[in-house]
């Protein structure tokens, strides 16, 4: 072969090459993990907001996540605005209630088997990252967990007040 030919097939395989490279948008990780003060940042990583206090009932947060149903049992293969504008409320004001994914009470919401990955998902789908904690440290970090509904009020006495 002449020493052209080589050449030319040499930057032909460059051009096809590089077509086949991913992008750097295609191969975007959405940050999973806090930043740690001081260290070089090789994996995405996001600086930790402080946790809200949580909520006293979490069916409201969680019910929030209906309009996610189709992707989270993967019957949808696309997450809607509704889900995100969903997901981000609960990821920013009432992350604790997302223990009741761990431990399936919001199959009470979301019918259907769950599938975890999509939930994971949903952190780059939408834009906002839910902290691992709210998923690793259910009983040891926080003081509690909201029940899913709140507490029925006690029943009034049917005496008549005192005089």
């Amino acid at each position: 072969m002449a020493p052209s030919s080589l050449l030319a097939l040499l930057v032909a395989l460059a051009a096809v090459s590089a077509l086949q490279q991913p992008s750097a948008e295609a191969i975007r990780i959405p940050p999973m993990v806090a930043c740690t003060p001081g260290l070089p940042k090789f994996i995405p990583c996001y600086v930790p907001q402080p946790l809200r206090g949580p909520p006293a009932e979490c069916w409201t947060p969680l019910s929030k996540l209906a309009p996610c149903a189709g992707f989270l049992t993967a019957s949808d293969s696309s997450v809607s605005s509704a889900c995100c504008d969903g997901y981000k409320y609960m990821v920013d004001y009432a992350a604790i209630c997302f223990c009741h994914y761990s431990n399936g009470d919001i199959g009470k919401i979301v019918p259907g088997t769950l599938n975890s990955t999509r939930l994971f998902g949903l952190s780059g789908a939408c834009g906002s990252v839910v902290r691992l904690e709210a998923f690793t440290d259910c009983d040891s970090k926080f003081d509690f967990v909201p029940p899913m509904t709140p507490p029925s009020p006690p029943p009034s006495s049917s005496l008549p007040p005192a005089a």
